[in-house]
């Protein structure tokens, strides 16, 4: 059984831009649309816009919880 979602991927993604300082059109690389459908055949892969909105909007969940955490 494959442990394959959308959102997870989508996830991955945006961490991995996030945390190795690569840009987010990574995903518009042809060698990469190339492995993506090797390794899991039909995969769509999420814009360049739409893994920039996943970053904005892991990072202002991420944000609130620490302030939150650090709250006195």
């Amino acid at each position: 059984p494959s442990l394959y979602t959308p959102a997870g991927h989508r996830a991955l993604i945006a961490i991995r831009c996030a945390r190795s300082h690569r840009p987010t059109n990574m995903v518009a690389d042809p060698e990469y649309l190339l492995e993506v459908n090797l390794l899991r055949p039909g995969t769509i892969v999420p814009s360049p816009a739409t893994v920039a909105c996943d970053i904005k909007d892991i990072y202002l969940a991420a944000s609130a919880k620490v302030k939150d955490h650090f709250k006195v």
